[in-house]
């Protein structure tokens, strides 16, 4: 019998790709920023990484991530106010790490228990040791706090050093990485809805200047130094823009589908979210939106005077926004305005509702039209 010849090796593009890539979020071992403190007493640092915490919570979301000396009285343990959820049987790994930070702009970590993607480096000659057993997990250095004792040789050379007494010193330089790591804004037009009630494209329709809905919020956004993005349907629809376009990816979920496929093209991006059904939607109400926005919150949106809820399609939803739309449609609500109503969502009120007018239909149509007055300058009239 003769041997079988060996199989040929495959190479990386021949292999079958099991699943579909898809992007994935900058995060380090919780958020996008974050820091190990480690070196000293898990006492001295905490106290520092909650003071810290403290200070800058006013602009950003915090999480201190700590570590227990001794067995947990049950396996799991969350506090809300005063609602208080134990568990006595909990699995959780690395994932779970990122699920949870991942909704938080800064993690400070205590980095005798556990590490972060950068760290500050105490040097205290009563916990020598720790130090050195986490040596490997000093990768990325923002400075060393000196404590006590001698300088490690192998610590960067080019780390600041900063006495005990002015570690507080440090909390700008955290401020201005947290600052540097605000998500870029983009914008997505919402031009891939069925306009059945109105029986044309609306993304199509001409109010003013000649122009298109769809072309108008895309100059709109270009004048704000805004990239845009037109959601669309499917692939096929592409043709139809001279914008770059985002498909649905989410079929069947209107809105909401078209934000996750956004947030699925680009997760480390908010997104201003812009429908072109609001023909009297102007530059100045969006500035006011962009200018207006809250980085920690999961979303920034516009509320018509006199109106109860948030308006959902002219809104900037945050990065953290996406994982909390996916949990609402497992839930089972496909709503982004129940998304925002039951989030913490920073909301601008306005002076009138006439920038949130919809036009929906035909009889909308012409009463926008009306609306306008010298159509060469598409400003309303009076």
């Amino acid at each position: 019998m003769l041997p079988l010849p060996a199989p040929a090796a495959l190479s990386q593009t021949t292999m079958h790709q099991k699943h579909p890539k898809i992007a994935r979020p900058a995060l380090g071992h919780y958020a996008r920023t974050e820091f190990a403190f480690l070196g000293s007493t898990c006492a001295r640092m905490e106290a520092i990484m909650l003071r810290w915490a403290d200070a800058l919570s006013d602009s950003y979301r915090c999480l201190t991530v700590t570590g227990e000396h001794q067995e947990p009285e049950v396996a799991t343990a969350l506090r809300h106010d005063r609602k208080a959820f134990t568990s006595p049987r909990q699995n959780w790994n690395e994932f779970d790490d990122h699920l949870l930070g991942s909704t938080y702009d800064l993690a400070l970590v205590n980095g005798n228990h556990y590490p972060a993607s950068q760290q500050i480096v105490f040097v205290d000659a009563g916990k020598a040791g720790t130090l050195e057993r986490r040596r490997e997990q000093v990768t990325d250095v923002l400075a060393v706090v000196y404590v006590s004792g001698e300088l490690p040789d192998w610590l960067p050379a080019d780390a600041p050093v900063v006495p005990l007494e002015r570690v507080d010193d440090l909390l700008p330089r955290i401020a201005e990485a947290l600052q540097q790591a605000i998500p870029p804004l983009k914008a997505l037009i919402l031009a891939g809805g069925r306009s059945q009630r109105m029986g044309e494209d609306k993304s199509q329709i001409v109010y003013r200047n000649g122009q298109k809905e769809v072309d108008r919020l895309a100059a709109l956004c270009a004048d704000l130094n805004i990239p845009a993005f037109v959601a669309i349907r499917d692939e096929g629809d592409s043709g139809r823009f001279s914008q770059p376009t985002v498909a649905d990816r989410f079929l069947g979920l209107g809105p909401a589908g078209a934000i996750a496929s956004a947030f699925l093209t680009d997760p480390d991006a908010a997104w201003l979210i812009l429908a072109c059904d609001l023909p009297l939607l102007e530059a100045p109400i969006v500035r006011r939106l962009v200018e207006a926005r809250r980085p920690d919150r999961v979303a920034t949106a516009l509320r018509g005077a006199g109106r109860e809820w948030p308006e959902p399609l002219v809104a900037i939803y945050e990065p953290r926004a996406y994982q909390r739309l996916l949990q609402f449609l497992a839930l089972g609500y496909s709503c982004p305005r129940k998304l925002l109503i039951n989030s913490d969502t920073a909301v601008i009120d306005l002076e009138d509702n006439l920038p949130l007018t919809n036009a929906n239909t035909p009889e909308d149509r012409e009463r926008v039209r009306d609306l306008l007055g010298d159509p060469s300058t598409g400003k309303v009239g009076g």
